[in-house]
């Protein structure tokens, strides 16, 4: 595995929104692949997206052009469009799934780690943190609406609003995290991970494309705590948000409703996780799933033999009440995917790989939801380097593939393929040449 240096770090970007040589993006040769089932894999190394055969785990030799350094990934909720984020230059590009090629590429006034798309695939919302004033109407902290159909350009942005009676809402890198509803008409907004205040913001994305310094609503108060992120019902009315607590130095985690649907949005009950975390969830019927890292041990009985842990709860959304905590593996959790035969999938960053008693676990964890068994890959190996160099360090991306028991999942720069039916690495891996950073599942 090849790597760059410093492919996190931030580097100065042109203010001005250009779209960037897009005669040189598209597929290998202008080819498709024309593959029935294709994962989209961003090699922050060579600068493209790498399309794998997802039928049968097979390296393509298929490449999709896209920039600099391709990073994190979202794609349009009906999967015809990929938008990717490039750390190297600052900018999202579109890309055409159909096409396997680049439409354009939008360059960003800031470092942004959180974009959407709309349903109709011509309006992206970006969140764009520390933006220089002279680029975002005079806001230091934005989300800005960008073109994604034609001029590949930055629209208009959305102030993050302010609570001017305690400005409490003022850290510096307020505009990080987006939850769009599935019904488009509500984005959330959440602050990064150095400045989680005690509240969000809501935006009105219809009022957002015609008077957006309006559109948001700030809402704040004693119902939460450090929330970062938040898992909508699925007709969109409810949100339900994810208080991270004193993982991010707050109280204590919880999961507060609130009530979209009025104006300005209701918060209704919180709901309190006791000896838990609460950074990532899903929705499952009326089953949500929480993730998280208390501090301190939080590990019990069934400790792993770990000196930290994470927790995995379960909230019955008609109920409003939690279960018991059951123990995962630690770091800050921000992947959440359910895959076939009930096993969820759960990603975190800067886990604990080792611990005191030179035992390995690594930042992926699988929970079976019809058995409320925890698996831990590679926890115990005959040597501990053995372990590392296969299935550790962070989780980036997961995407399930459908209509087969098989998950990829990118893990310290690297491409694995595990088997739902018995949670361990498939026989067949797909080796990227490269460093691997997201990956999704592009096919319906």
């Amino acid at each position: 595995m090849s790597h760059r240096t410093n492919w996190k770090g931030a580097v100065a970007v042109a203010l001005s929104l250009t779209i960037l040589g897009l005669a040189a993006c598209g597929s290998s040769g202008g080819a498709i692949s024309h593959l029935s089932k294709r994962a989209f894999v961003s090699d922050d190394f060579d600068g493209t997206l790498h399309i794998e055969d997802a039928a049968t785990d097979v390296e393509s030799g298929f490449t999709i052009a896209t920039g600099n350094q391709p990073g994190a990934m979202v794609l349009s909720p009906d999967k015809t469009i990929t938008l990717v984020f490039d750390a190297g230059d600052s900018s999202l590009a579109v890309v055409s799934n159909s096409s396997e090629t680049a439409l354009g590429r939008i360059v960003l006034p800031n470092l942004s780690t959180g974009y959407v798309s709309m349903s109709d695939n011509t309006v992206g919302f970006v969140a764009v943190p520390n933006c220089p004033l002279a680029s975002c109407g005079g806001f230091s902290n934005v989300v800005a609406l960008v073109d994604l159909a034609t001029t590949f350009a930055i629209t208009g942005s959305v102030n993050v609003a302010l609570d001017t009676a305690t400005m409490n809402y003022v850290p510096l890198n307020v505009a990080t995290t987006l939850v769009k509803s599935p019904t488009d008409s509500k984005l959330l907004l959440f602050g990064g991970p150095a400045d989680r205040q005690d509240a969000f913001t809501v935006i009105d994305t219809g009022l957002a494309e015609t008077t957006p310094a309006t559109a948001g609503t700030l809402m704040a108060g004693p119902a939460f705590d450090k929330p970062v992120s938040a898992v909508f019902t699925t007709d969109g009315t409810k949100a339900f948000i994810l208080n991270c607590g004193a993982e991010c130095g707050g109280m204590a985690a919880s999961v507060t409703v609130v009530d979209l649907t009025t104006t300005p949005p209701t918060t209704g009950a919180s709901i309190p996780l006791p000896g838990g975390g609460a950074t990532t969830g899903l929705l499952n019927g009326t089953t949500l799933y929480v993730a998280g890292s208390p501090p301190g041990t939080g590990c019990g009985t069934a400790s792993l033999h770990a000196t930290s842990c994470g927790t995995l709860q379960t909230i019955d959304t008609g109920t409003l009440t939690a279960s018991a905590p059951v123990v995962i593996t630690d770091g800050f959790h921000n992947h959440m995917e359910l895959a076939s035969n009930g096993q969820l999938f759960i990603g975190a960053r800067t886990c604990t790989n080792i611990n005191t008693a030179n035992e390995v676990r690594g930042c992926l964890t699988i929970f079976d939801t019809t058995k409320s068994t925890v698996a831990v890959p590679c926890l115990t190996v005959p040597t501990v380097q053995f372990c590392l160099n296969q299935v550790n360090f962070d989780v980036t991306g997961i995407a399930p593939i459908s209509s087969r028991n098989v998950v990829y999942v990118v893990q310290g720069g690297e491409l694995k393929i595990y088997d739902t039916t018995t949670d361990g690495l498939t026989p067949t891996q797909i080796d990227v040449v490269g460093k691997a950073v997201d990956v999704k599942y592009v096919d319906k």
